[in-house]
C-alpha cells in the first residue's frame, strides 16, 4: 500500500504528479486525511495530506501545489516516475509567486520520524504522508513502502509582482 489510496483506479502507484496553478484544488474530488492553516510568505495557506497526497493553496498568492499519485489535469504539470526517477527542479511563476520545487526519491528509511511536522498522516505502517512549513517554503515526505522510497520536496516561494514565465513548471535538472 503507498501513502495513497491504491483502491481507486485513477491511483497510478508508479507515477506521480506535481502541479502548480492559482485557483484552489478541486475539493470534490480530493478525500482530505488531515489540513490545516498556516503562515507561508506572511500569508494564511491551506495544507492538507489528501488520498493521493497532499496540497498546498495560498489564496493571497495565487498559488496551489499538489503533489499526486492521480493524474492531473491543472495550469501545469511535471510527471515523475516511481520509484528509479531522478532528481527534479521545477519552476513555476504566477502574478504575486515565484515558486522552486526540488523533488528527490530517496530510501524509504530516510524518513525523518519523530520530527515536529505542521501537519502528518500515517496511513498504516510506514506509509506516511508529512508537512513541515518553515516561513517561505515548506518539505513534504511521502512514503512508499511496496516501491522502498521517499518522496521529499522542498518548495521555496519568493513574492513578486512581475513574475514571467506564468503558470508553466520549467524542469530545470
Amino acid at each position: 500500500m503507498t501513502s495513497s489510496s491504491t483502491t481507486d483506479p485513477e491511483v497510478h502507484t508508479e507515477r506521480l504528479f506535481v502541479g502548480f496553478g492559482s485557483d484552489s484544488p478541486d475539493c470534490d474530488r480530493l478525500t482530505v486525511f488531515a489540513e490545516t492553516t498556516v503562515g507561508l510568505c506572511g500569508t494564511p495557506a491551506e495544507v492538507a495530506v489528501i488520498g493521493s497526497s497532499h496540497y498546498v493553496y495560498a489564496p493571497d498568492l495565487g498559488f496551489r501545489e499538489i503533489i499526486s499519485c492521480k493524474s492531473l489535469s491543472h495550469d501545469a504539470v511535471a510527471e515523475l516516475p516511481l520509484p528509479e526517477g531522478e532528481d527534479r527542479r521545477l519552476r513555476y511563476a504566477g502574478e504575486s509567486v515565484i515558486a522552486e520545487t526540488a523533488v528527490a526519491i530517496r530510501d524509504i528509511d530516510t524518513y525523518p520520524g519523530g520530527h515536529d511536522f505542521e501537519l502528518a498522516h500515517e496511513f498504516e505502517p510506514d506509509a506516511y504522508t508529512a508537512i513541515a512549513v518553515d516561513g517561505d517554503g515548506y518539505e513534504t515526505y511521502h512514503t512508499y513502502p511496496e516501491h522502498g522510497c521517499l518522496v521529499y520536496s522542498r518548495t521555496d516561494l519568493q513574492r513578486t509582482d512581475d513574475a514571467t514565465d506564468a503558470d508553466s513548471p520549467v524542469d530545470q535538472r
